[in-house]
């Protein structure tokens, strides 16, 4: 009876009326959406490898799973200090290519590193940022009219032959010039060329929501702009570390990378 008692208790954790799980991307790198009426809360997610944190909003919020995680992750929505939500989340297993690529070495000078480390800051900070709910779109809006994988999120690269991080993008081939397109409404926060990812657009969809989009051989956008889902915002191309004309396109929730394909299946 004692057993059966605390079982009860430990799966009540998951059963607050106030909370409701409305995805089931349970995937190294899903994003999810989670729906929550309670107030002056955050969300939680805890796995063997790292703990992450994730703000409430009005309507429905959402959550990440890190791409390194273990067999299980623990989920909580905390409110005032106190727990008012668990839910143990067994991680669906994914296989990730190898992605091996030859690319011209360029010298780097004491100047261009410190160039390159400046940049990688502003954008880390561009993509951690939160604020208001900027799109209205249900779904995520696919960046190129055709979609043509050449290298997939979490594909681990070899560069020149040596080993480097993890892809954490979808690169899309498509011939140079090929019309690129906002994956959401949203303000663009970064419009300009950065040593790896060449000529960048980023876009802020609110929530803590960013799209990035690399390698483009024209932007036709500027920083502070608004743009609507779908409207055109460059051109492929293949500036920057680049093998030859493709569109980079990455994910981000609060600066946490999130697998593309995963979040297309979602409702927003």
């Amino acid at each position: 009876m004692g057993i059966i008692l605390f079982l009860l208790v430990l799966a009540g954790f998951g059963l607050c009326s106030e909370v409701k799980i409305l995805s089931d991307n349970f995937y190294p790198a899903g994003l999810n959406v989670i729906k929550l009426k309670t107030k002056n809360a955050y969300i939680e997610v805890k796995t063997n490898h790292r703990t992450l944190k994730f703000p409430v909003h009005k309507e429905f919020s959402f959550f990440v799973i890190p791409y390194q995680t273990g067999k299980i992750a623990v989920l909580n929505v905390i409110s005032e200090g106190r727990v008012i939500f668990r839910k143990f989340i067994k991680i669906k297993s994914r296989e990730y290519p190898v992605s091996k690529i030859t690319v011209k070495e360029r010298k780097l000078t004491k100047e261009l590193i410190e160039r390159i480390k400046n940049k990688n800051r502003i954008l880390r900070m561009k993509l951690s940022q939160y604020t208001e709910k900027k799109f209205t779109e249900n779904s995520f809006i696919k960046p190129l009219k055709v979609l043509s994988i050449s290298t997939s999120f979490g594909a681990k690269r070899i560069i020149n032959g040596k080993k480097r991080s993890v892809h954490w993008g979808v690169d899309f081939k498509a011939p140079e010039g090929t019309k690129v397109y906002a994956s959401l409404s949203g303000r663009v926060v970064l419009a300009k060329e950065l040593f790896y990812t060449g000529k960048t657009v980023v876009i802020d969809h609110g929530m803590g929501l960013h799209t990035l989009y690399a390698h483009l051989s024209k932007i036709t956008v500027k920083e502070g702009q608004d743009v609507k889902g779908g409207q055109i915002i460059g051109k492929v191309g293949s500036t920057g570390r680049s093998t030859g004309p493709h569109l980079h396109f990455g994910i981000y929730l609060g600066g946490v990378r999130v697998d593309p394909f995963l979040a297309f299946r979602l409702k927003l």
